[in-house]
């Protein structure tokens, strides 16, 4: 999911409080706690760069949500320097703990040697602190490293959602895009086999990792995230077109990290098909959000001389990352929205432009197949060909009434999604496992 786009910066509960001092939260001593795990990002950290996206909103929704149901999370990420926070209040029974580990600029790869740094200082807290948890739920490989280690030194059940696969994401690689190296491919597979459940998002997900690595099905449960319904809501088209500055123009709008994998690259050939001969002078895409720093190389910078290059650069706005609180803003006044990815694990973005009454154009990946219904709430695109997305496009620009059509579909569609039926979800297979695990305690001391 960290393929997922995303921007803004727009806290998704109470305003973030930051402090040098710990946070008290108001939980009593028998009040579950979950000790979560999000080395690599912060689910506070600006969206739509660097590598932050899906996960975050993940992960401060799921928060959020439990919260609401009276369970209290600690969230672990890595301290990126000692001016920093040392906690953030995420909801009342919810903070943000930064630890260090390596600090700065420091690739997710390089990250995997901070990790014994990073779990020797969560266990210095937690020991300082006097706290218990009942479960480590960790998010992403990284994390995952972590939680293993702190697993048996903490004596907890685990739960663990990838949110991308490397053998997925290397199977289904974009033109001239790296491949995941070996390291993450052998820890993903050590993590799969040592978890105590893992969570996906989708029945695809779940079936790749039993192909991959081997888990058994009882091993695996398939949870959907959700959508805030509140924030992402239908509003009139020409009004939000004229809110934004585009009151004379049909729009695309394509929100997401740019790398590779996303595909741009697709909707940009697509916007010159559509526009070759001088047709839809008024077209314009909209991109939203910033280079993911892979590799080293400007996405952006490829993706803008690639719209010069086809003659579309005066229809091409690359507007950066968006604050959240302004997204639905330019959800609701586009004639679809567009999502070309590679791979993804699940459309969270898909998900948000149908809640604000939009139809997605998406890739026939099975994690946007998730959400998106092909011909009822948007069109999936069987391959990366920039005519079919041009084909797809030019029908809802030029049928009459199809996008609105699309747009009421997919509502309905995101209005079975919510994200407390998610941490719901979540909360029944933790009680699961912390209950089996005190079972086990139990024997042991009988014993």
């Amino acid at each position: 999911m960290d393929g997922a786009g995303w921007t803004g910066d727009r806290p998704i509960v109470a305003e973030v409080t930051l402090s040098t001092e710990p946070l008290t939260l108001k939980a009593t001593r028998d009040r579950m706690r979950v000790a979560v795990i999000s080395l690599h990002t912060s689910p506070t950290a600006t969206l739509g760069q660097s590598a932050n996206g899906g996960l975050n909103v993940y992960v401060r929704e799921v928060c959020a949500a439990l919260s609401r149901r009276g369970i209290a999370t600690d969230v672990f990420t890595r301290r990126l320097s000692d001016k920093g926070p040392a906690f953030e209040s995420l909801a009342p029974l919810s903070r943000v703990v930064y630890l260090p580990a390596g600090g700065g600029d420091v690739s997710k790869y390089d990250l995997a040697d901070q990790v014994p740094t990073f779990t020797e200082a969560l266990e210095d807290f937690v020991e300082r602190c006097g706290i218990s948890y009942e479960l480590i739920y960790s998010h992403y490989w990284v994390s995952g490293l972590a939680a293993c280690r702190l697993r048996g030194r903490l004596h907890l059940p685990w739960v663990h959602t990838a949110h991308t696969l490397a053998v997925v994401k290397n199977r289904k690689l974009a033109p001239g895009d790296q491949p995941e190296p070996e390291l993450r491919l052998l820890r993903e597979g050590e993590i799969a086999r040592c978890a105590d459940l893992l969570v996906v998002s989708t029945a695809g997900e779940g079936d790749e990792l039993r192909r991959a690595y081997g888990v058994r099905p009882d091993r695996i449960s398939t949870i959907s995230p959700g959508v805030d319904l509140l924030a992402f809501q239908p509003r009139a088209r020409q009004l939000a077109r004229s809110q934004l500055g585009y009151p004379d123009q049909r729009l695309f709008v394509f929100v997401g990290r740019l790398e590779r994998l996303k595909g741009v690259d697709l909707i940009l050939r697509a916007l010159a098909l559509l526009s070759a001969g001088g047709a839809h002078p008024e077209l314009r895409l909209l991109v939203l959000g910033e280079d993911s720093g892979a590799g080293g190389v400007s996405e952006k910078a490829r993706l803008q001389a690639l719209a010069r290059e086809l003659g579309i650069g005066h229809q091409v706005d690359f507007l950066g990352s968006v604050p959240q609180h302004r997204l639905a803003s330019y959800y609701a006044a586009a004639e679809a929205v567009l999502m070309p990815s590679y791979n993804e694990s699940f459309g969270l973005a898909g998900l948000e432009a149908q809640a604000c009454g939009t139809g997605v154009i998406a890739s026939g990946e099975a994690g946007l197949a998730s959400v998106v219904r092909d011909g009822v709430s948007g069109f999936l695109v069987e391959r990366p060909d920039p005519e079919l997305y041009a084909d797809r496009m030019r029908r809802v620009l030029e049928e009459a009434g199809l996008s609105e059509r699309l747009g009421r579909s997919g509502r309905r569609l995101a209005e079975r999604f919510s994200w407390q039926r998610t941490a719901d979800e979540l909360l029944a297979r933790f009680q699961v496992l912390a209950r089996d695990q005190l079972g086990v305690q139990a024997t042991a001391r009988a014993e």
